[in-house]
């Protein structure tokens, strides 16, 4: 590829990305940082967004790079506090183009208001693992006895049914609120098991091999029977419906609201803003399955926080429940609450409602689907200590389902 036809590429994924990110509702000033992170050079983006002001300029430093850094590893990408110029200085900036150069150019799907992810920039999805490495790709995430979710999911889930038409979907958790968006409406939000097994596979994979690069498998059958999905076909069969989520997935946006409180106690809000995913390749080897080679990027602030924030989980209690998002969502939860728990916390049947209750216009029937869900849970996870009061639910220390030295925790 010639110098000129490799920088129009990069400035036509430049403009793609400011478009993806203003359909689903990113500020300004976000959408500065986020192209920031995603190192296109400082010229390109302020001649995009003159008006916004210097501040949001400023990169911070992910922890991977500190981390990096610390060990004394060799770092391909820069991004430090000070002003994006000096970064860029670090990096080797590219330079400046003109802005009736940028309308003509794409970009690349990538995300970061926090902590950007310190892989290099890409021109394309790598090539996907060749057909010689069966053994490694079999033993991969959910075939493997321990798998992950990302923990904003947990606290806050997909939708339970299929939301329509909806173009948003937002669900709060105390002071945690999650909002899911799609770029695409004819397309639609994730919902159901699928969204969880494929969000779950994801996270298990991310951190399993320490890489943003998600690989689908060699066929469809073979993505879902790591899924352990029975294979089935037709208008509602397995072949469909998950080549349907996951491009719903592709096309999703997560926005994560936290309330924040710094030592001296002065509180404040924590926002991280995310496309899932940055590049998807997609192969049709059937006109609605996925085909051989899939692969997909997940987006660089996402990954970073997926290493950052993932609870451990159970791939054989996740088989056993994975016909409910219910009782997914229950088992993730009581994991990850009572993994960390030290003495009796209560959670109220309203709290519980906001954040499971999808769907259930009456209290008394939530309580009612959510108590059935829990003894399904317990025949997986029979340690977990809880009751169920009228008040809500007593949540008791118990031992812990992934034990810390599995983990390699001290």
């Amino acid at each position: 590829m010639g110098e000129d036809t490799q920088t129009v590429s990069e400035t036509a994924r430049f403009e793609r990305h400011v478009r993806l990110l203003g359909e689903v509702g990113v500020s300004p000033e976000l959408t500065v940082r986020q192209l920031l992170a995603a190192r296109f050079p400082v010229e390109w983006v302020r001649a995009r967004f003159p008006s916004v002001s210097a501040a949001a300029f400023e990169v911070p430093v992910s922890r991977e790079l500190r981390r990096r850094r610390g060990a004394g590893q060799p770092v391909t990408a820069h991004a430090s506090s000070a002003t994006v110029g000096s970064a860029a200085a670090e990096q080797g900036a590219m330079p400046a183009v003109p802005a009736s150069v940028l309308a003509e150019r794409v970009t690349r799907n990538a995300i970061a208001t926090s902590a950007p992810a310190v892989t290099p920039p890409r021109t394309s999805i790598p090539t996907p693992v060749p057909t010689s490495a069966p053994a490694e790709l079999a033993g991969s995430a959910l075939s493997d006895g321990i798998s992950f979710q990302y923990v904003p999911l947990i606290q806050c889930s997909f939708p339970h049914a299929d939301p329509g038409a909806l173009t948003q979907f937002t669900r709060r958790n105390g002071w945690l609120e999650l909002t899911l968006s799609t770029a695409r409406p004819d397309t639609g939000l994730p919902y159901g098991v699928p969204a969880r097994l494929l969000t779950i596979y994801c996270a298990s994979e991310a951190k399993r091999t320490h890489s943003p690069e998600i690989f689908l498998g060699e066929s469809v059958h073979e993505f879902l029977r790591r899924l352990d999905v029975p294979i089935t076909r037709g208008e509602r069969g397995s072949l469909r419906v998950y080549a349907n989520q996951l491009l719903r997935l592709v096309h999703c946006a997560i926005s994560i609201d936290e309330n924040i409180t710094d030592a001296s106690g002065r509180t404040g809000l924590h926002i991280r803003q995310a496309l899932f995913v940055e590049e998807a390749r997609l192969w049709w080897d059937e006109v609605t399955a996925i085909g051989q080679g899939s692969s997909l990027v997940l987006s660089p602030v996402l990954y970073d926080s997926i290493l950052e924030r993932s609870a451990p989980l159970s791939t054989r209690a996740l088989k056993q429940l994975r016909k409910s998002p219910m009782d997914l969502d229950v088992y993730a939860w009581l994991v990850h609450r009572l993994f960390h728990l030290g003495r009796p916390s209560t959670v109220t049947w309203a709290q519980l409602s906001g954040q499971f209750g999808h769907g259930y216009r009456e209290l008394r029937k939530f309580r009612r689907f959510f108590g059935d869900s829990v003894k399904r849970v317990q025949e997986v996870y029979p340690e977990a200590r809880l009751k169920l009061t009228d008040a809500g639910v007593i949540l008791l220390p118990s031992p812990q389902h992934i034990p810390r030295d599995a983990l390699g925790i001290p």
